[in-house]
């Protein structure tokens, strides 16, 4: 098990020094794709700034704490984008028929879908998410220990395993839907946006959803109450953050099995 797992970490940082290794022949395209993602998301900072130029707090939550649980849900959605982002182009190749050549060749389909591209351009928003948490725990005079610093970790480790599994699941519906268009993984993806909020700014039904359904407030919102030292919610919730991405990550791989036996191939 462990020379399999080994054999497949070592076909997967071959397949992505290719990746990184096209991007950066076009070195003109790297810095701007980078410089664009991070004036990107500090549009949605600035408008933050702003808001809080006006207000000294919302829902009882300050500048600082919202640019915390902010930087919280832009740094493992950049490292998805750079360390797993193939699965974007399911769709595109269930549609083509190229997807039987993943199931012929001796490694595993998914390790090969998921390196099928790397969004280089999400460098920068991890490099924004980490200026900004650095940020935002000088100004709140926040004191951690070495536990905490190891819960923010696992938490980011978690968080990556957590989108990513969503997004590798939400794809999957190209084996119930092979059309050459869907917006359905796009919607839930772009729902990871409310998470750079507070999710007690949303009515109860939206909370619910964040939480259990698509669990994305256990990329930010939880974790952030933990780091923080604030009681909003029940503190098992943070605590168990680290543990959302691999249930998640087991869901989403009972969905891609089930994917697999309804494929039919190319033609059918």
């Amino acid at each position: 098990m462990l020379a399999r797992f080994l054999h497949a970490l070592r076909i997967y940082g071959k397949l992505q020094l290719v990746h990184i290794r096209t991007h950066l022949e076009y070195e003109a395209d790297f810095w701007i794709g980078i410089v664009g993602v991070m004036l990107t998301h500090g549009a949605g900072l600035a408008f933050v700034w702003i808001l809080f130029g006006r207000v000294p707090e919302v829902a009882g939550w300050n500048l600082w704490e919202i640019a915390f649980l902010y930087s919280l849900a832009i740094i493992p959605r950049g490292l998805v984008e750079i360390l797993c982002d193939g699965q974007w182009r399911l769709r595109l190749m269930v549609n083509r028929g190229e997807f039987d050549r993943l199931l012929v060749r001796p490694v595993s389909p998914a390790l090969q879908l998921i390196t099928q591209m790397s969004s280089i351009h999400g460098l920068g928003s991890v490099l924004l998410g980490l200026v900004v948490v650095t940020r935002a725990v000088v100004e709140l005079d926040v004191v951690w220990g070495p536990a905490q610093y190891v819960f923010l970790l696992t938490t980011i480790f978690g968080s990556v395993v957590l989108i990513g599994s969503i997004n590798f699941a939400t794809n999957c519906i190209a084996f119930w839907d092979p059309s050459a268009n869907s917006a359905f993984p796009f919607l839930v993806g772009h729902t990871l946006e409310l998470v750079k909020f507070p999710i007690t700014l949303y009515g109860r039904l939206v909370q619910v959803l964040l939480t259990w359904v698509l669990p994305f407030a256990f990329v930010s919102y939880y974790p952030g109450l933990v780091l923080l030292g604030r009681t909003d919610a029940t503190p098992w919730l943070g605590y168990l953050s680290p543990l959302a991405g691999p249930a998640v990550g087991l869901v989403s791989s009972l969905i891609w099995r089930r994917g697999l036996m309804r494929y039919q191939g190319a033609g059918h």
